[in-house]
């Protein structure tokens, strides 16, 4: 009941003080044994290349999938706000190219879920895109709300709480890892002390592509429902990757501690019950991707 009064209260505020900056400046400096005692240090390195990553003196890092989205329309300014004042470690978002190569938040391949257009995001122009209402199919409160570019999530986000970035279908957007790389680059981004960023996509080609344009990236291997992870697979994501994040249907207890043991970190998407959190808090997770950065009352 706490939690939930909580979230109502966080959410009201949101909506009524939208033009808040929020800063993470209450951020504690993160502790590597606070991650899950006795374990390998090889089996977070990801996460200990991201100092100060806001982790509380227990658990697991809580990562909020396309912001704080339960609360919030996703992969908004208005969710990554809210995201991170509820106190999540990291903001994870959708990364898609526009047509004329901007770098955007965005899930679909099309606008036409989440705005009030339609059309294929790698067919409209950023202007075109700009001026679509991203939030007023989730909430009448949140209209108004524009799907942001990369730029503007870095440059408000970028050296302060953590991001994981998801490249959505690379292969619709050649280039779209250059791209990336410049904008990281350009911002001092590119390196794990300064800006506690990770990439992850389910096109393992592309991981391969950032890890030789992002050597010092962290990336993060996403594995699809239903497919089992071998001995095979872990083998070659060793070779670019530092993480591997399941399905939450995937995240039984031995396949997690193979992963580990193989000196990988893992995280589990996507969480929408505290039960289930908490089943893979004892399995020794490193992370949970949860629309609800409350999920576990913090």
């Amino acid at each position: 009941m706490l939690r939930r009064t909580l979230s109502h209260r966080i959410l009201l505020l949101t909506v009524a003080a939208a033009a808040l900056v929020f800063t993470p400046a209450a951020a504690g400096t993160a502790d590597p044994d606070a991650f899950s005692a006795g374990r390998n240090a090889a089996a977070w390195s990801v996460h200990a290349r991201l100092p100060d990553a806001r982790t509380p003196a227990a658990g697991p890092l809580i990562a909020a999938h396309r912001g704080a989205s339960k609360y919030a329309p996703e992969n908004t300014m208005a969710a990554f706000r809210l995201a991170e004042t509820m106190g999540a470690n990291f903001i994870e978002l959708d990364v898609r190219a526009t047509r004329d190569g901007r770098l955007i938040a965005l899930h679909d391949e099309t606008v036409d879920r989440t705005t009030d257009g339609k059309g294929r995001a790698g067919e409209l122009t950023f202007g075109e895109i700009r001026r679509l209402d991203a939030g007023g199919w989730f909430s009448p409160a949140f209209r108004g709300e524009r799907i942001p570019s990369l730029e503007e999530v870095l440059d408000r986000f970028g050296g302060g709480i953590g991001l994981i970035l998801e490249l959505k279908q690379p292969s619709a957007y050649p280039g779209i890892e250059q791209a990336l790389a410049r904008l990281l680059t350009e911002r001092g981004l590119d390196r794990p002390e300064r800006g506690r960023i990770i990439i992850q996509s389910f096109d393992t080609g592309s991981l391969r592509r950032v890890r030789e344009l992002l050597p010092n990236m962290p990336i993060a291997v996403l594995v699809r429902p239903r497919r089992r992870v071998t001995s095979r697979d872990l083998a070659e994501y060793r070779k670019f990757a530092d993480a591997v994040h399941l399905p939450g249907a995937s995240a039984r207890k031995p396949v997690i501690r193979r992963i580990q043991s193989c000196g990988l970190s893992v995280m589990v998407w996507n969480i929408h019950g505290e039960r289930q959190a908490r089943r893979l808090l004892r399995y020794g997770v490193d992370g949970i991707l949860t629309d609800d950065p409350l999920l576990l009352g913090r």
